[in-house]
């Protein structure tokens, strides 16, 4: 709820509400599907899930453009009461950017954390891309050709697949959302490095998970970030798993999740 007031700034929530209103009160059944689309919307994405907040952010345009046409009249009757507000817009908008964009230092970004979770969850990618490539190059050559890298969701594959690729790891795969639709990997694949989220990232019972499919699952490493922000990684494990007791092409589909 907190991030819808924060990805339009502050000083422009009343602009967005009175478009709301006005897209309702025009009873043009068109612009009063606006009205009903949002406040759907905001109950599946902001109130219900809440996992990202610029899941609404597509919504805020027309929402904005309408408002603005509503308080035209209003703003026209004294000219400082557009400076006035371009003002404020500005204001707000500088106060609230650490919330919204990477521009603080890392060690310094953990009070955003509750508010918008993305500016933390890459933190830790490139010691999590390390102890991958540790666990890859300390199999033998012949092993690493059956072997493949599994990730719990869609982000720790993208951080293997675009900081790892120049230290020779593989394309890694995860059944996390859309990123399923790119494996299942090697079907003659017989070993995998398998990258679990922390507790934060529902994570905590993946080892247990692993050794329902595989004959044996070792724990190699534990993820954290030089930060200390306890974000979908911290207090993950990476996982060696050898022997699988199913085969890729019944396996793939079961490993398939949404998060």
């Amino acid at each position: 709820m907190a991030g819808q007031l924060v990805i339009v700034t502050l000083a422009l929530v009343w602009v967005w509400l009175a478009g709301l209103r006005f897209l309702w009160r025009s009873r043009r059944p068109l612009w009063r599907a606006l009205v009903w689309a949002y406040g759907l919307l905001f109950v599946f994405f902001a109130v219900t899930t809440g996992a990202k907040i610029y899941y609404l952010a597509g919504a805020y345009p027309a929402l904005l453009a309408a408002g603005m046409v509503a308080i035209d009249g209003w703003l026209a009757a004294r000219p400082g009461r557009a400076r006035g507000l371009l003002l404020a817009t500005a204001a707000t908008t500088a106060a609230l950017l650490p919330l919204v964009l990477p521009v603080l230092p890392a060690a310094d970004i953990g009070w955003t954390y509750p508010v918008n979770q993305e500016n933390a969850e890459s933190l830790g990618w490139p010691q999590l891309v390390q102890a991958v490539h540790k666990a890859w190059v300390s199999l033998p050559p012949a092993r690493r050709a059956h072997t493949v890298i599994f990730t719990a969701n869609y982000g720790e594959a993208s951080a293997i697949n675009n900081l790892g690729k120049n230290n020779g790891l593989p394309t890694a795969v995860s059944p996390d959302n859309s990123e399923w639709w790119w494996g299942p990997p090697n079907p003659s694949a017989t070993t995998v490095i398998a990258v679990a989220n922390g507790p934060a990232g529902g994570g905590t019972g993946t080892g247990t998970a692993m050794a329902g499919f595989f004959a044996d699952v070792e724990q190699v490493a534990t993820l954290s970030n030089p930060a200390g922000i306890h974000n979908q990684e911290w207090g993950g494990h990476i996982y060696l798993c050898t022997s699988p007791t199913i085969a890729w092409p019944q396996l793939w589909p079961l490993l398939r999740h949404y998060g």
